[in-house]
């Protein structure tokens, strides 16, 4: 049997296979020398304290979300299996120091005992730490003026770099829970006015019977990239780990992952001057489909369209409505002489110079343009 296996190469092929087989070789030897061919499981942690989009629990176990899927894509880019570790979040980084776990996602800040180095991926996209309050909260459009003493629903083990300087001289006071989940519910159920968590999350909560039990406004902090983790020690060299995930970026795998489970990241936005603060998305509605002029306390509003490609994520994430069915909707308006449709605009370039300038505009942008000069009224 060696002699013909070392004939046919190390890895025999489905023919030298065959030849054994008609030879009446044992088949348990065939399995073992497959088996020995077998690359080990890929072993991946994932932190307790990371709520969906990003994990889905079921029975204490990780079954779905970005985090999962990304490390679904790196196993089948290794062509072998994944299998997922949950740890609390303080037990992750020692995790892959020693080698118990190859590799871990959505890690910020790294907890490493000193002297510690571990590998990380390439940025594969941002994440938006965004503020956001109880419906009985007041607005803000910037930290300082959030009432001195407040305290704020945070992340235990999470650093908040647009914030430290708060919490450090008292005049803010942080409230850690275990996860996101808590994190909110508490913040609904008024243990606490403020809350900071990201985008993804806060519309995943949203949408899952939320939005109603937080205020429509959120306050940009700061971004933070997405990052990968990988152990020194582990059954994976940190390059083949490394390999594997720019490809996955390289070929749109990480984005699609991204785009599928989060909400586009495309905010309504009003210019800090105007009076509108905190509006329902049947608002909204009202507004760009002219069945109102008014927002908020009554206060008169114009609403803008830009023609961008964040034109079509706000028609179906925000107004839930075809391109078709909001011209049409127009088009009987306009007809009849009783309102004048929203001005239309190039770009978002456009719309955001516009809305600087303009205090009782209301429009819509790439999450990535808004800047301190607007609010944020609305996210979905």
């Amino acid at each position: 049997m060696r002699t013909l296996l070392h004939t046919l190469g190390q890895r025999p092929s489905r023919n030298a296979y065959l030849c054994l087989l008609l030879l009446g070789l044992p088949l348990p030897l065939l399995a073992q020398d497959r088996a020995s061919q077998e690359l080990p499981v890929l072993q991946v942690a994932v932190s307790r304290s990371l709520a969906p989009p990003f994990v889905i629990w079921r029975d204490n176990q990780a079954v779905g979300g970005i985090d999962v899927e990304i490390a679904q894509a790196v196993a089948a880019q290794l062509k072998t299996q994944v299998e997922f570790i949950a740890l609390p979040r303080l037990r992750v980084e020692s995790a892959l120091s020693s080698g118990e776990a190859d590799m871990a996602c959505n890690l910020s800040p790294l907890h490493l005992p000193k002297g510690e180095v571990l590998a990380q991926s390439a940025d594969l996209f941002e994440l938006q730490e965004m503020l956001a309050g109880n419906p009985g909260a007041p607005a803000v459009d910037k930290p300082e003026q959030i009432n001195p003493g407040s305290v704020l629903g945070t992340l235990q083990a999470q650093a908040y770099p647009a914030l430290e300087p708060f919490f450090a001289q008292g005049r803010l006071k942080r409230d850690d829970a275990l996860d996101d989940e808590r994190l909110l519910l508490k913040l609904t159920k008024d243990r606490h006015p403020y809350g900071i968590s990201n985008r993804q999350v806060l519309s995943w909560f949203a949408a899952q019977g939320g939005e109603n039990k937080l205020a429509s406004w959120r306050l940009p902090l700061a971004s933070r990239p997405y990052r990968c983790t990988f152990s020194p020690r582990g059954r994976y060299d940190a390059r083949q780990l490394y390999a594997a995930l720019e490809q996955l970026q390289t070929n749109g795998r990480i984005a699609q992952i991204n785009t599928a489970r989060s909400s586009p990241a495309v905010a309504v936005v009003v210019s800090v001057q105007s009076g509108v603060r905190d509006v329902s998305r049947s608002a909204l509605v009202d507004l760009f489909m002219g069945q109102s002029s008014l927002l908020g306390a009554q206060l008169r509003a114009e609403p803008v369209m830009s023609m961008g490609a964040e034109r079509q994520h706000f028609l179906g994430a925000v107004l839930q409505r075809e391109a078709a069915q909001f011209r049409s909707a127009w088009a009987g308006q306009q007809f009849g002489g009783r309102r004048r449709a929203p001005l239309e605009l190039g770009n978002a370039e456009a719309m955001k110079t516009h809305l600087q300038a303009h205090a009782q505009a209301v429009g819509f942008l790439p999450l990535s343009l808004v800047d301190s000069s607007l609010r944020i009224i609305y996210l979905p």
